[in-house]
């Protein structure tokens, strides 16, 4: 499959409706393979080419996190020091956890703040204090440290917390702590560094014509959450310069030791006590970590508007891929290329989600109810004895539309957009539902 890389990813991009994708492949302290095919923009139709940046979204966290940790090498704080010691004008509508927030549950998504908000901000140096100023009314999900839910405002924090240690802006910390010493020339994180290279531009489905993709009018998510992954763009060759790093214990493929083996290794170690989910999939410092087949896994998926990425390395196969697209069906791309190429490089297929049971008992008078926060509400109900679910996203109006859940066990079920899980007491009405890697709390 590595041969002929450049024929099965434009044969892919077309199966799964993708404007244009890039696909490198690292082995060793190597980058072996790289492709590109489609467009950056269909507008344009300016081709894609290796050396054309997308936008990476959320596997900037794994990178914020890396210069907390370096930060941490060089003694100036540490990861169970509170937030507020760090940042004491920071607010949020449960002052009283607040409180008790800790660096380390920032970086695991245990900090219990509701964190997918993302308002309009300005995209100059003032972008992450002008966001977190808007903050002060988000409600908190959870007591800190008991649970956890995907958190993009706690990374908005740490990389106000950055700004602050190293004096200048989160955009300049980036380059001098990560893309200058790891060789990463294709790689940008402000607005008016996308003159200099070929750019991909999202690509979201018309709402005339779901079936027809557009360019949007706003390419960004909001500016502030940039240390969340709002801005970063590079290629995927400069994205597994920065894996190399953590898949060789900190320093990178041009020897530049990027953290000490001790914080990479603090990287990966399991962080959330709640349990993993039924694929096995669990929380590191900002990395998700899982297990194939008995080969340990870590990486990150990233989304911006109409831009999808991911990253998936094997330690003990000294092998990672990365792999960037602009829009369609990525899901698609990822399970066909990055999987494809595991399989083909280490016999190691990625486990697949758990079949459905049809002897699970549950209790559905524990289960139904209305659930929410922030930017999700969905509804669990009982019908004709199934239980179904119904919501969405709260700005869009959530659908009236309803899926069947099929019982993995007890505490998971699937429908067709993704997997729920319930929290709280055994035997008592669930508190709470987890979708994905978002906390919903009952209403």
């Amino acid at each position: 499959m590595l041969k002929e890389l450049d024929k099965h990813l434009k044969r892919t991009i077309r199966k799964h409706s993708i404007p244009g994708a890039s696909v490198a492949v690292l082995r060793g302290k190597r980058i072996t393979a790289t492709a590109a095919a489609g467009v950056v923009n269909i507008n344009t139709r300016v081709p894609t080419t290796t050396d054309a940046v997308f936008q990476i979204g959320s596997i900037t966290k794994p990178m914020t996190a890396t210069m907390i940790m370096q930060l941490k090498d060089e003694g100036r704080l540490q990861l169970d020091d509170f937030l507020v010691t760090h940042l004491p004008d920071f607010r949020n509508a449960d002052m009283a956890r607040l409180q008790k927030v800790t660096i380390r549950h920032l970086l695991s998504h245990q900090s219990g703040i509701d964190g997918d908000f993302f308002p309009t901000t300005d995209s100059g140096d003032r972008s992450i204090e002008q966001f977190l100023s808007m903050c002060s009314m988000l409600p908190s999900l959870f007591e800190p440290g008991t649970n956890w839910s995907y958190c993009n405002v706690g990374f908005a924090v740490l990389g106000r917390i950055i700004e602050l240690k190293d004096n200048r802006t989160f955009d300049q910390s980036l380059k001098a702590r990560i893309f200058n010493p790891l060789g990463m020339t294709h790689a940008i994180s402000q607005l008016e560094e996308n003159l200099k290279f070929r750019v991909a531009v999202g690509h979201v489905p018309d709402a005339k014509n779901p079936k027809q993709l557009i360019v949007p009018e706003q390419p960004f998510l909001s500016f502030g959450q940039k240390a969340a992954g709002s801005t970063p763009a590079m290629t995927a060759e400069d994205l597994l310069r920065f894996a190399a790093a953590h898949m060789h214990g900190g320093t990178g493929i041009n020897g530049t030791k990027l953290l000490s083996r001790s914080a990479a290794r603090e990287m990966l170690r399991i962080e959330n006590k709640n349990g993993a989910n039924p694929v096995g999939m669990t929380g590191g410092l900002a990395w998700w970590t899982t297990n194939w087949n008995g080969n340990k896994v870590f990486g990150h998926d990233g989304g911006t508007v109409g831009q999808y990425s991911q990253l998936l390395i094997m330690p003990g196969k000294r092998l990672a891929i990365a792999a960037l697209t602009n829009g369609g069906n990525a899901a698609g791309l990822f399970s066909d290329i990055v999987g494809g190429l595991f399989k083909s490089l280490t016999r190691v297929s990625p486990p697949g989600l758990p079949k459905p049971r049809t002897n699970v008992s549950t209790r559905a008078n524990q289960l139904i109810g209305t659930f929410e926060n922030i930017n999700l509400k969905v509804t669990i109900f009982e019908e004709e004895g199934v239980l179904k679910i119904k919501g969405g996203l709260r700005e869009l109006s959530p659908s009236e539309q309803s899926a069947k859940l099929e019982f993995i066990n007890s505490r998971f079920a699937r429908f067709p957009l993704g997997m729920v899980e319930w929290t709280g007491p055994a035997g008592e009405s669930a508190d709470a539902i987890r979708i994905g890697s978002r906390l919903l709390a009952r209403t």
